[in-house]
């Protein structure tokens, strides 16, 4: 009979090998051999949700004329596997009428950006102490009876902006053609205003 620290260390070693076999059967089933190809479908990217949507009510006609009552969804798009690439955040605005458009964060402007002659400040009637707005470059866009979020005109990008203290639950979603804000062929369409449904 095995006693004392021979005993201790048996038992130890023991452990590991469960414990090893354990973390083995956890991470499933063997991988088919180098050179085979598996039979089972290969996942594309996971798209994760990263907050739930968000329902507005439309508060001035530009905004009933675009959309009526507005659903904003933010996803967060991983790259296609085997691709390099960052995680891309993804906004989708859907309208009560059929329109959807589909954007992908493009960067920041500040609301002294110039479009036009007029800032996005002033486009947007925000804040003095707003220190920058988020762009989204349009990736589709689906319009209702030809008319989407800038008009008849395609939108190719836009900014949102949300108070981002306590106050009224609001929404501002100010499009573009031509280009994102700051580029010289930009154009801003109208000024579509929201409050939280």
């Amino acid at each position: 009979m095995i006693q004392g620290p021979e005993k201790r260390k048996m038992i130890l070693r023991t452990a590991i090998v469960a414990a090893l076999l354990l973390a083995a059967a956890a991470c499933g089933p063997a991988g088919a051999p180098s050179g085979e190809q598996s039979d089972a479908p290969q996942l594309s990217a996971p798209t994760l949700e990263t907050e739930p949507s968000r329902v507005f009510a439309a508060t001035n006609e530009a905004a009933t004329a675009a959309t009526a009552q507005l659903t904003v969804s933010i996803v967060q798009r991983m790259p296609d596997a085997g691709a390099n690439g960052d995680i891309q955040e993804v906004m989708t605005l859907t309208g009560a009428n059929g329109v959807v458009v589909e954007a992908q964060i493009d960067g920041v402007a500040p609301p002294a950006t110039q479009v036009q002659g007029q800032t996005l400040r002033a486009l947007l009637a925000i804040p003095v102490e707003e220190p920058q707005l988020l762009v989204y470059r349009v990736t589709g866009e689906t319009k209702a009876s030809g008319r989407g979020i800038c008009g008849a005109e395609s939108a190719t990008h836009f900014v949102v902006w949300e108070p981002s203290g306590p106050g009224d639950p609001v929404m501002k979603v100010l499009a573009f053609s031509g280009g994102g804000p700051g580029d010289a062929a930009a154009r801003a369409c109208s000024r579509l205003e929201y409050r939280r449904a």
